[in-house]
């Protein structure tokens, strides 16, 4: 994956990035990272462990500038039936 431009941890919601298979999803209260992403010990490899070390300190970095609760509750996904289904 090139550098493509990753959203602000925790703004605006509904937005997504993704490296290789691994898909990094923004909301207001919470961010989900779910897939795969095979960090091979090659350059290659270096770039994408580089690039998610980034977001991951960018969410670090979101985090620490204001007290947090101790836990939240995040509210469940409604589902929504499938109208291809």
């Amino acid at each position: 994956m090139g550098s493509t431009e990753m959203f602000k941890p925790f703004e605006h919601g509904d937005e997504s990035s993704s490296i290789e298979d691994l898909t990094l999803e923004n909301q207001v209260d919470c961010v989900n990272v779910y897939g795969n992403l095979q960090i091979t010990k090659d350059q290659h490899g270096l770039q994408l462990v580089k690039q998610l070390q980034t977001f991951i300190n960018s969410i670090v970095t979101e985090l620490e500038k204001q007290p947090l609760p101790e836990k939240i509750q995040i509210k469940p996904e409604q589902e929504i039936d499938n109208p291809f289904l």
